[in-house]
């Protein structure tokens, strides 16, 4: 995919974590109401980075795909552990509940490469599916970790979009469900200086986190949609911060500037 965009300024909302379900009708309207929000911002992209839907409901997905294609702004959709697991027993206590895999919906992107033409600049998004199918935790399977290292390879000024966290955020138990091998994540990336941003959801909760040399670039977390964890918190608690995304804007010159915009309720 490429666009080729006449103004300085290319605008990307990060939307995550709308865990669309039957069970939970609310979840719609809060998307909604973040989807509204993002186009406020008037986005050239929509980027949905995972845990679309619970469960794998096709009218679901067919209710957010003509939702996206409604607001005629290009948009990228990946998969979370959500999307391709079907979990048993929402009532029962989280470790007796069962996990089971299930085909991820086929308009979710598995690798993508979008290339974005700017007057004076050219970058790339590159977007990886790192669900793994009955799985909390995220991978990224020898296919996808060549998929980076061979587009990285151009040199390109890069973002990289994922679900699955690649650092600890600092919430031991959904740390303990981030990306397994990100070890060999950042291999792939140690060569190439030009990966500037991160994107993943997975937390619901919005991280800015630095990443230590020899990395240059910065791992930026998005809130959900849906419902928001607290964040530095060991076990599993909800905050009560409103619903939000994530606004990027990239630029020429090979910068780029972040911020969270929330609901107001």
């Amino acid at each position: 995919m490429h666009i080729r965009h006449h103004l300085d300024t290319f605008t990307i909302a990060q939307i995550s974590d709308l865990h669309l379900s039957a069970h939970e009708p609310a979840h719609s309207d809060k998307f909604l109401a973040v989807l509204k929000l993002a186009l406020e911002h008037k986005p050239d992209l929509l980027l949905l980075t995972g845990d679309l839907v619970n469960d794998g409901d096709t009218h679901l997905y067919d209710w957010l795909f003509d939702e996206l294609q409604e607001t005629n702004v290009p948009f990228v959709c990946l998969a979370g552990n959500h999307d391709i697991t079907h979990e048993i027993g929402h009532d029962l206590l989280f470790h007796e509940r069962q996990f089971l895999p299930i085909q991820a919906d086929a308009r979710l992107v598995d690798t993508h490469r979008l290339v974005i033409e700017l007057p004076d600049a050219c970058w790339q998004i590159l977007s990886v599916n790192s669900a793994v199918h009955g799985q909390i935790y995220g991978h990224l399977d020898d296919d996808k970790l060549h998929f980076l290292r061979s587009h990285l390879a151009n040199g390109l000024p890069t973002i990289i979009a994922m679900h699955h966290h690649p650092l600890p955020v600092g919430s031991a138990w959904i740390d303990g469900h981030m990306l397994q091998n990100h070890d060999a994540f950042w291999q792939a990336l140690t060569p190439r200086p030009n990966t500037k941003a991160i994107l993943c959801g997975h937390v619901h909760q919005a991280h800015e986190l630095p990443i230590p040399t020899p990395y240059p670039a910065t791992l930026y977390t998005c809130p959900a949609t849906s419902r928001q964890f607290l964040p530095h918190y060991g076990d599993f608690k909800l905050d009560d911060v409103p619903e939000g995304l994530r606004l990027i804007h990239i630029y020429n010159k090979e910068k780029l500037a972040t911020l969270v915009k929330r609901v107001q309720n």
